[in-house]
């Protein structure tokens, strides 16, 4: 069991899924980072209160490669709505 849960997410998620959302899956992928980039941040202070200093070097190069993950995505979408492209090539109202 997941013990940093978001259960508010994942279950968006499976409605807009079954709703047919029309959400951009690099929106879609960049709020599923952000999220992991808060339960990294839990952990690592979790770790670094309890004194497991490995642990908490190990996360934190996680939380820093997510962390450039989701920079590239947001880069990404700032670049397609500057382009006017809603992502599919079409243009976007």
């Amino acid at each position: 069991m997941d013990a940093y849960p978001t259960p508010g997410l994942d279950s968006f998620w499976e409605d807009a899924d079954r709703d047919g959302s029309s959400e951009h899956p690099l929106e879609r992928e960049l709020c599923d980072r952000i999220d992991a980039l808060a339960r990294y941040r839990r952990m690592i202070d979790d770790a670094q209160v309890n004194g497991w200093d490995d642990a908490a070097e190990w996360l934190l190069l996680h939380h820093e490669r997510e962390e450039r993950i989701v920079n590239r995505i947001a880069e990404a979408m700032e670049r397609m709505r500057g382009a006017g492209t809603d992502g599919h090539g079409e243009e976007s109202s």
